[in-house]
C-alpha cells in the first residue's frame, strides 16, 4: 500500500479512529469509555455501545498479556517473521498489534508491554514485547 492511499483510508475515517491515531503519534494509548455507565470499549466509539451515551477519552497503561497469536506465512500488510497478537490490557480491554518477539518464545498468558512502531507508511502501529525485554528499535 502506498503512503498516498493509506493517507486517504486514514482521513475517511471517522472522528473517533482518527482521534485514536492522532493520539498514537503523540505517544499515547487511549480509547473511549462511556460518561453514562462507564464502559471502556475498543476500538475507540463516539457513542457507548451499551447504553448509547456520550464517549470521553481514556489514558490506556499499555501494560497486559498476551491473550493470542499467530504468524502468518502470506499477507498484504504482514508477514512472517512478524508475529501478530490480541492483548489483553490491565484495564480490560483487548487490542491488536504486533508482538516483538520470537513466535517459539511466547506463551498465552506471558505479560507484554506497549512500544509504538512506525510504519512505512508514516503511520503509528501498536506493538508489545515482553516485559523487562531489551528497547531494541526494530
Amino acid at each position: 500500500m502506498s503512503d498516498s492511499s493509506l493517507k486517504y483510508v486514514l482521513r475517511d475515517m471517522g472522528s473517533a479512529a482518527r482521534e485514536f491515531y492522532r493520539r498514537l503519534e503523540e505517544g499515547r494509548l487511549a480509547t473511549t469509555h462511556c460518561a453514562s455507565c462507564d464502559e471502556l470499549r475498543f476500538p475507540p466509539r463516539e457513542r457507548c455501545g451499551a447504553c448509547g451515551g456520550a464517549t470521553v477519552w481514556r489514558e490506556l497503561s499499555g501494560r497486559g498479556v498476551v491473550y493470542a497469536f499467530t504468524q502468518q506465512e502470506r499477507g498484504l500488510r504482514f508477514t512472517a517473521p512478524d508475529v501478530l497478537g490480541v492483548i489483553e490490557l490491565e484495564e480490560g480491554v483487548r487490542v491488536f498489534g504486533l508482538l516483538e518477539a520470537p513466535f517459539e518464545s511466547l506463551a498465552i498468558g506471558q505479560p507484554v508491554e506497549l512500544r509504538l512502531r512506525g510504519d512505512l507508511d508514516g503511520v503509528t502501529l501498536l506493538a508489545f514485547r515482553p516485559r523487562g525485554a531489551p528497547n531494541r528499535p526494530r
